[in-house]
């Protein structure tokens, strides 16, 4: 885009061909134009207000193979500057107050104004988690998870919500002004009115219905209606989907008539048909069926069932109430939970929930129905499940090649995970070694006796994993920094106390990020004192701590680890003091745990391939009264499912166990 010092005015000549071509200007001498001009581009267009138009050479492709001109036809533009290569056509309402930079396309649009002061959606407040209020975030293109999740959820802290509040303010103001903007490379085609929007370099809006204060950074496709918006780069927000009072972040999906308002929905999500109120939704949450609503919650590494349902409110004093789904929990079919409750991480919900569950105390476990009012929870059970491994694998496969990770950890065994662990093998070994009834009331929920020798096993298997990964992947750090150190030099390097204290105590989730809360204390000083002052300083030390996982991690083990090694050694290891021996046989028992985990989650999926349990109306035209299966039924199943050798998961399962045997044979044959 040229500045007016290297535009000029028409000439007379110029103005008297624009006028045969039906254009019209009350004032010419304030229509500014770059060399070359071409007047020839120019029909059926009505000027006014300042205008400069850059150069209409070339062509460009509205629609894949069909070339079209470049310029400006049966349009109105009113203080507009328009680029270089630049087709405008078919905008009866008009383009007014806009900057239209190179290479843009704006097509059979109705109209595409400013209408004044305008933030284009960065200062919107979403009244998110609570629909009474209490929880606002002001969304803007600088928004992240992490940031968001202080602000939603930190309200206690007077000095941080303040200084928060300033960021926010001063991103808002960072985008102010009374001009939209339509980016280089961005194509607006077959759409309703857009007002106060601004579209970024590339954006696609391709047949949306209305768009109103709002800022596109993706694509927004056929039927949307969307108001005080973010849509940030590479989300697709299709389909006849409603946004309003709604942040979709990089790389998610909100299509097929999805609803979302006063929500916020970051990175990698995937909504379809539904709708979701006052929702905060961490990265890779995921809901595809009609009739499920998702309502005043945090969710993150999520999936809904279909006809899942939350209700916020007991109709006394309003929509009040909220609940927490942790990483990686998902519900069944016509799941419903009635808030508040907090399900813990990795935790399967089916049936209907009404006793306010707090299951944080026993992740990877199975919330039901009970006989009664309360919850039935079986601890540990989703260790068993090969769903686990599943889940584990496809959320860094959804990320789309070349995407940034951002602010997420995809560590399913980590100290946020396993911090409860120890706690919950002491209350069940209690609860077990107690007399009394066949279940144990506990936050809510039933846990039945049965299931408790079961649950301390695989709790147990999961410390033992955790414990040896940690270790094992520390100790090969070392080699790779000391190559020549003996064994004994090894052994007095891990027993070195860790640098810093950070990673020591408690782990919360931040929508994605994992972070100790001593770090994330010292993050939040470093705000209120002044330190940090805006969103990209937050963002990039938020960013250190994602970058520490693995120093973190270490320090969180060496604190930990007596407590962890009592439940699965003879004696407990104090990391300061540990010998070459109990090293190697805490490794020795993560590569004895992999194995078992994996036997667990073969035998598991195989039921899934057990014709005798699955086979039910495959050969469809098969004969069904013989004894056994028809050969037909047991070769269509075999084409269709496969085997368990065959399996994809499983074989990349194995692969990952083989490498991680090797490695442990390998720090057994260096320590020795």
């Amino acid at each position: 885009m040229k500045n007016d010092a290297e535009m000029r005015s028409l000439t007379p000549r110029e103005i008297q061909c624009l006028e045969n071509q039906e254009c019209r200007c009350d004032d010419w001498s304030r229509v500014l134009v770059a060399e070359p001009f071409v007047a020839d581009r120019y029909r059926r267009v009505e000027f006014s207000g300042d205008i400069r138009l850059g150069t209409a050479q070339g062509s460009v492709e509205p629609i894949k193979g069909n070339p079209v001109r470049c310029g400006i036809y049966d349009a109105q533009l009113h203080n507009c500057t328009v680029g270089a290569s630049v087709l405008v056509r078919d905008v009866p309402g008009g383009l007014s107050n806009v900057d239209v930079a190179d290479g843009a396309i704006i097509c059979n649009v109705f109209s595409l104004s400013c209408t004044g002061d305008s933030c284009f959606g960065n200062d919107v407040k979403v009244c998110v988690i609570n629909e009474t209020g209490g929880r606002e975030v002001m969304i803007s293109t600088a928004l992240t998870a992490p940031v968001a999740y202080l602000r939603a959820f930190y309200r206690h802290n007077i000095m941080l919500q303040k200084r928060l509040d300033e960021m926010e303010r001063a991103e808002a103001a960072r985008h102010r002004g009374s001009r939209a903007r339509v980016g280089s490379g961005a194509r607006v085609i077959n759409c309703g009115a857009v007002t106060d929007v601004e579209i970024a370099d590339g954006a696609r809006v391709e047949g949306s219905r209305r768009l109103t204060n709002g800022t596109v950074r993706g694509f927004v496709g056929a039927g949307v209606t969307a108001s005080d918006f973010i849509v940030m780069d590479g989300a697709r927000v299709d389909t006849c989907a409603t946004l309003h009072g709604a942040f979709v972040g990089r790389a998610s999906n909100v299509t097929l008539g999805f609803t979302v308002h006063s929500s916020l929905v970051f990175s990698n999500c995937h909504l379809e048909n539904g709708e979701a109120a006052a929702v905060f939704a961490g990265p890779f949450v995921m809901s595809m069926h009609k009739s499920t609503l998702l309502i005043s919650g945090l969710f993150s590494f999520f999936n809904a069932g279909s006809n899942t349902n939350q209700s916020n409110h007991l109709y006394k004093l309003g929509a009040m109430h909220q609940g927490t789904m942790a990483r990686g929990s998902k519900t069944g079919s016509g799941s419903y939970v009635l808030w508040p409750a907090v399900i813990g991480p990795f935790t399967t919900v089916n049936g209907r929930h009404y006793s306010h569950p707090d299951t944080r105390q026993f992740p990877f476990s199975l919330l039901v129905n009970g006989e009664t009012s309360r919850s039935l929870l079986i601890p540990a059970a989703n260790v068993a499940s090969v769903g686990l491994m599943h889940d584990v694998e496809k959320w860094p496969a959804r990320m789309l090649p070349d995407a940034p990770a951002g602010l997420i950890d995809f560590h399913w065994l980590s100290p946020y995970t396993v911090q409860h662990l120890p706690a919950a093998i002491d209350a069940l070994t209690a609860y077990d070694d107690s007399f009394g009834e066949d279940s144990i009331i506990f936050k809510g929920c039933i846990i039945p006796r049965a299931s408790i020798p079961r649950a301390i096993d695989r709790y147990r298997l999961l410390l033992r994993l955790f414990a040896g990964g940690v270790l094992l992947r520390k100790i090969f750090a070392l080699v790779a920094t000391n190559p020549e150190a003996t064994p004994g030099q090894l052994v007095e390097m891990l027993r070195e106390a860790p640098r810093g204290t950070a990673g020591t105590g408690q782990w919360v989730d931040l929508a994605g990020l994992l972070a100790p809360v001593q770090a994330l204390d010292l993050l939040i000083e470093r705000v209120k004192t002044g330190e940090i002052t805006d969103m990209q300083q937050l963002s990039g030390a938020l960013e250190e701590i994602h970058d520490d996982y693995s120093a973190l991690s270490w320090q969180w083990l060496c604190h930990r680890l007596p407590t962890l090694t009592a439940h699965f050694t003879d004696e407990p290891v104090e990391m300061s003091t540990a010998t070459a021996e109990q090293i190697v046989e805490i490794v020795e028992s993560a590569r004895r745990a992999a194995i078992e985990i994996e036997k667990i989650f073969r035998n598991d999926a195989a039921k899934e391939l057990d014709p005798a349990r699955a086979a039910l109306s495959f050969g469809v035209d098969a004969p069904h009264d013989t004894e056994g299966f028809h050969p037909v039924v047991r070769d269509d199943f075999d084409r269709v499912r496969g085997s368990l050798d065959s399996n994809r998961a499983l074989s990349m399962l194995h692969r990952r166990v083989q490498a991680f045997t090797a490695s442990a044979r390998n720090v057994e044959a260096i320590l020795k």
